[in-house]
């Protein structure tokens, strides 16, 4: 398992991540017209929530999900491990719809693209965290 200051780090980039990942979501959605009139699917549940409220759902689940994985799962931080973590968690959401606001999303999207999808949040701190690494070496 990493250390604390690792799984610190890990945890406060995912719910960054989770907080700008909707946000920009919702300007694709809304302004840049993508994903046809509902928006992937996602229009209802932007509508539900409203746009400051849903970015802080997602930094908070976000947050959950990898304190989760790291704290509680104790799983180490693979890109591979966190895809198949982010697929795993889609299949749930879909199957129990525990945010009834996101089924418009499930009909617009099939297993393997809201599986997918599910996987992209969750590898992307991994992502920013090489890249940090690799931009502080890089000044060395």
């Amino acid at each position: 398992m990493a250390s604390c200051s690792d799984t610190t780090r890990q945890i406060s980039i995912a719910c960054f991540t989770g907080f700008v990942g909707d946000a920009m979501l919702q300007v694709l959605t809304k302004f840049g017209s993508m994903g046809g009139k509902t928006g992937w699917g996602l229009t209802e549940y932007f509508r539900l929530h409203g746009a400051a409220e849903s970015t802080f759902i997602a930094g908070g689940m976000m947050t959950l999900f990898y304190v989760l994985y790291l704290v509680v799962f104790g799983f180490p931080a693979k890109w591979y491990y966190l895809a198949i973590y982010g697929i795993i968690l889609d299949l749930i959401f879909r199957k129990t719809m525990l945010f009834s606001s996101l089924k418009g999303y499930y009909q617009q999207l099939n297993y393997f693209w809201s599986g997918f999808w599910g996987a992209v949040p969750m590898i992307m701190p991994l992502g920013i965290i090489y890249l940090l690494d690799y931009m502080e070496t890089a000044k060395k």
